[in-house]
C-alpha cells in the first residue's frame, strides 16, 4: 500500500506494556556488560542508561524501576533486545509513556525497561483515509497533525496518552459512536514475539494472534507499528461541542437521574467527576463534560435534560479537534502516588442513591486527607450502539455492550498513606459495584487496578487466550500485566 510521508510526529506514549517475570538473571550484569553484548545491536541513535528518569511512570504507586533502560530507536531495535534478555534471562518491560497503572508489574532488581518513545513517526495514504504510526507515537502529536491535515482519529481523550497501547486494551473514544471501539480503529499490526520473531499481524496474517493482540496485547508481544484508521473531514467541520458544567451538591442526584434518561445517540458522549477546587480550600465539586458531533444548537437539545438540572457554570463552546481533550490536561500529570481502581456499569448503574454515597465517600476522604486533595472519581458514559454491531469475533476485547467506565484515582506523594488510599479506592469501587447492573463484576482493563480475577478484565474471552497464550508463549515471557499464564 504506497504511503506518502505527511508529518513527523514527536511522541512519548504508547501504554503497551509486556514483559518477562519471574526469571531472573543468576547474576545481574553492569552497565559496561550491557553496553557492551548489546550496544553493537541497537541502531545509531539507541542508547543504554541505568537512570529509571529515562522513563518516567505516571504513577509511582508500585511503579517498575529498572536497572536498565534501552531507548531504541528504530523499531528494528526492538526484537534484538528481546533475544538479548531471554538469552541473559533478565526481566524487561516494553513501555513509550508509561501510563499504566496497574498493581501486576513484577519487574524485579535486574530488569530492563525498552524505552519506544522515539518510535513516533506518523504517515498518511494518499487520501488520508489510514496511517501508518509508529509504536511510541502519543495521542497528541497524532492529533496536532491529523487537525492541520484536515484529518480525525477516533483517538483517546487524554492526549498524552501512547495511542497503541490505549487501543490495544480495547479502547474508548469520545468519537466512538460514529467509528467503534479503539480496537477498531486498527488494521495492521507489526509485532515482536516473546521468542523475538517479528511478525506481521492482521486478519488474514495470524489471524490468532490478531484475535489476542486486540484486546490482551501485553500478554503476547510488543507492537513496534501499526496501520490504523484515519478520518478525513474539513477542517471548518472538525470540531464538537463540549465543555465543564459544574453543579451545586444538591443537584446530584436529579444530575445522575437527567444522565441516565439521556437517549445517548452515537454524537454523543458524557463524562462527570468530583474533584476538588484544589488548595487552598480544597472544595470538593460536581462537573459534568459532555460532548456532541455537532453545532451548538443541536448539541444543547440533546443535552437539554441535564442542563434543565441548572448548573452553577457553564463552560460549554464549539472546539476544534485539536483541543477536545485539553479539559483532561490534569489528569496528565506525572509523578505521584496513584493506586487507581475502576469498575465498568450498565446503564443501571446510573442509581443516584449509589452516586450520592459514592460523592459522600470521595469528601470524607478529602476533608480528613488534604495530602490527597488531587484525587477524584470519573465516570465516562458511552454510547454504544456502533461497537455493538461490529462485534466481538475480530477482537477479543470483551466489553462492547458496557457503557459507562469508572476510574477512582487517589492522588498523594508518601507511600505511608497507601493502605488509606487503597481502602478508600476499593470502598469506592464496592459502591459501585453494589448497583452496577451486570450480571457479573466487569472492568476495563485500562482502567483496573490489578487485584481483579481474570475473568473481570477478560471477560468471554479469557478461556481462548488463556489456549492461545499457550501457543504463543508458553514460557510465559509476557505477563506483567493482567498475566494470563
Amino acid at each position: 500500500m504506497p504511503f506518502t510521508i505527511s508529518t513527523l510526529v514527536l511522541a512519548h506514549a504508547a501504554l503497551l506494556l509486556t514483559s518477562i517475570p519471574q526469571s531472573f538473571a543468576a547474576t545481574c550484569p553492569t552497565l559496561s556488560e550491557v553496553k557492551k553484548d548489546l550496544g553493537s545491536k541497537l541502531s545509531q541513535g539507541s542508547s543504554i542508561s541505568a537512570s529509571a528518569a529515562d522513563a518516567p511512570r505516571w504513577s509511582l504507586y508500585r511503579a517498575p524501576n529498572p536497572a536498565f533502560v534501552v531507548n531504541v530507536s528504530s523499531e528494528n531495535d526492538v526484537a534484538p533486545v528481546v533475544r538479548y534478555c531471554n538469552k541473559k534471562n533478565i526481566t524487561f518491560l516494553a513501555q513509550s509513556q508509561g501510563n499504566g497503572w496497574a498493581d501486576t508489574f513484577r519487574l524485579g532488581d535486574c530488569g530492563l525497561v525498552i524505552n519506544m518513545a522515539a518510535l513516533d513517526r506518523l504517515y498518511f495514504n494518499k487520501d488520508r483515509a489510514i496511517a501508518w504510526i509508529g509504536g511510541g507515537t502519543q495521542v497528541k502529536d497524532m492529533v496536532d497533525a491529523a487537525y492541520e491535515l484536515g484529518i480525525r482519529f477516533s483517538n483517546p481523550t487524554c492526549t498524552c496518552l501512547g495511542f497503541l497501547g490505549a487501543m490495544l486494551g480495547g479502547g474508548i473514544t469520545r468519537s466512538q459512536g460514529l467509528y467503534g471501539q479503539g480496537v477498531d480503529q486498527i488494521l495492521r499490526l507489526i509485532v515482536v514475539t516473546a521468542s523475538g520473531e517479528t511478525l506481521q499481524v492482521d486478519a488474514t496474517h495470524n489471524p490468532d494472534l490478531w484475535y489476542a493482540m486486540r484486546g490482551a496485547a501485553p500478554n503476547f508481544g510488543i507492537v513496534t507499528s501499526a496501520l490504523v484508521r484515519a478520518y478525513p473531514i474539513p477542517k471548518a467541520q472538525n470540531i464538537a461541542w463540549e465543555g465543564a458544567i459544574t453543579f451545586a451538591d444538591d443537584k446530584l442526584e436529579p444530575l445522575i437521574q437527567a444522565i441516565h434518561d439521556l437517549d445517548l445517540r452515537p454524537q454523543m458522549e458524557i463524562d462527570f467527576l468530583f474533584a476538588t477546587s484544589g488548595p487552598p480550600l480544597n472544595t470538593p465539586a460536581i462537573t459534568a463534560i459532555p460532548f456532541f458531533l455537532g453545532n451548538v444548537s443541536e448539541a444543547r437539545k440533546a443535552f437539554a435534560p441535564v442542563l434543565a438540572v441548572g448548573p452553577i457554570s457553564d463552560e460549554t463552546a464549539e472546539v476544534p479537534y485539536d483541543h477536545w481533550g485539553d479539559f483532561a490536561n490534569s489528569f496528565c500529570q506525572k509523578g505521584m502516588r496513584k493506586p487507581a481502581y475502576g469498575a465498568s456499569l450498565a446503564r443501571q448503574g446510573l442509581n443516584p442513591a449509589t452516586w450520592r454515597a459514592v460523592y459522600e465517600e470521595f469528601k470524607k476522604f478529602v476533608a480528613r486527607y488534604p495530602e490527597a486533595a488531587g484525587s477524584s472519581v470519573l465516570a465516562e458514559y458511552y454510547p454504544i450502539q456502533r461497537a455493538v454491531t461490529i462485534g466481538d469475533t475480530g477482537s477479543s476485547y470483551p466489553f462492547r455492550d458496557v457503557p459507562i467506565h469508572v476510574v477512582t484515582i487517589p492522588v498523594y506523594e508518601n507511600s505511608s498513606f497507601d493502605v488509606t488510599a487503597n481502602a478508600f479506592g476499593a470502598r469506592v469501587r464496592d459502591l459501585l459495584r453494589s448497583t452496577d447492573g451486570l450480571e457479573v463484576n466487569s472492568t476495563y482493563i485500562n482502567f483496573a487496578h490489578g487485584d481483579e480475577p481474570l475473568n473481570e478484565v477478560y471477560g468471554e474471552s479469557l478461556s481462548k487466550l488463556q489456549a492461545l497464550k499457550r501457543r504463543y508463549d508458553p514460557q510465559n515471557k509476557f505477563n506483567q500485566w493482567f498475566p494470563l499464564a
